[in-house]
């Protein structure tokens, strides 16, 4: 996974330059794009000759001015199966409940998307897609986002002004090398190594108060796998060398088949038992964000292993008694 970055980043920032030169043309000169992707000239043009001989785009330059398309150039029609046309649509009507994604060009991919659908799915899709308006809009989300993916492609280490969840009034200033945007719930969250720390960590977007790009760019250890990194975990909390435990829950009622047509994690067993009950096992750190998972199923589970597990729940649920006195 590591060794394909630099192929992935070099990719990215083509289609960056293509995207920056066509929505300004006769602005970008090859000195301001080496400044803008703080790379050297000489990949510049080895990048501008990749978009005319390799992408076939006619790029011009005007002295005195910067490059321009004799045409603008669109990206090649991609034939999709009816499956996968409908795969991709369905994603990106899901992706309209995300507060985060510009939804202007979500509607427009979405738009397009329907127009090539056979006419006698037209009516599947507006009924089978109605749910609540998009949720209001966050620009600070919008431009986190917008500024950390261009961080990943480009391997750019970051500096931001960061609010811990253990310490809201206080603002803590970290170096970050960015490694991968991914959505969580209503939330979007970074995996990055953390200068401070010197681990990798996550970092909860919204919880970013301010950030600016460095001059330093970044190798990520080809030996460290995201989704390695994140299986090894319940959700997205990480606390540094908490071992994993072997958990035994046993669930009942709607919370037994609710559970068990789930794929909750790798390591997940499960098991039906008489009378209609689920044995659910996993290895998995006992971080408070997976009790909270536990207690959320209320009396329909019992917890079996660890003790240290029950005892915090016994103790969650009597508590709960006693503020109702």
């Amino acid at each position: 996974m590591g060794r394909r970055f630099p192929e992935l980043q070099r990719a990215s920032r083509i289609l960056e330059i293509v995207s920056r030169i066509s929505s300004r043309p006769r602005l970008w000169t090859r000195a301001g794009l080496a400044q803008h992707f703080e790379i050297s000239e000489r990949q510049i043009t080895k990048d501008l000759d990749i978009i005319r001989h390799g992408l076939k785009f006619v790029l011009n330059y005007e002295r005195g001015g910067g490059y321009y398309f004799e045409r603008v150039p669109n990206l090649p029609a991609v034939s999709y199966s009816l499956a996968e046309a409908l795969a991709i649509y369905l994603s990106a009507e899901a992706g309209r409940r995300m507060v985060g994604i510009p939804q202007e060009d979500l509607s427009a991919a979405l738009a397009r998307l329907s127009s090539i659908m056979p006419e006698e799915l037209g009516p599947l899709l507006i009924s089978g897609t109605m749910m609540p308006p998009p949720p209001v809009r966050d620009p600070h989300r919008e431009s986190t986002l917008a500024d950390l993916y261009h961080a990943v492609a480009n391997r750019n280490s970051l500096e931001i002004e960061y609010v811990p969840a253990s310490r809201p009034s206080s603002i803590t200033n970290r170096k970050i090398d960015p490694y991968a945007v991914l959505p969580t719930g209503n939330s979007w969250h970074v995996v990055a190594w953390c200068h401070l720390r010197q681990d990798a960590r996550i970092f909860k977007i919204d919880r970013i108060r301010s950030l600016a790009a460095t001059s330093e760019s970044f190798e990520r250890d080809p030996e460290f796998d995201v989704e390695d990194f994140l299986e090894a975990g319940w959700g997205i909390t990480r606390i540094p060398d908490q071992p994993a435990e072997s958990i035994e829950l046993i669930f009942e009622g709607p919370s037994a088949y609710w559970v068990a047509e789930e794929k909750w994690h790798p390591t997940q067993e499960v098991e039906w038992l008489h009378g209609g009950q689920v044995r659910f096992c996993l290895q998995v750190p006992v971080t408070e964000e997976f009790s909270r998972w536990v207690l959320s199923y209320g009396s329909y589970c019992q917890v079996i292993a660890p003790d240290s597990l029950r005892d915090w729940i016994e103790a969650q649920v009597r508590e709960m008694l006693n503020r109702m006195d």
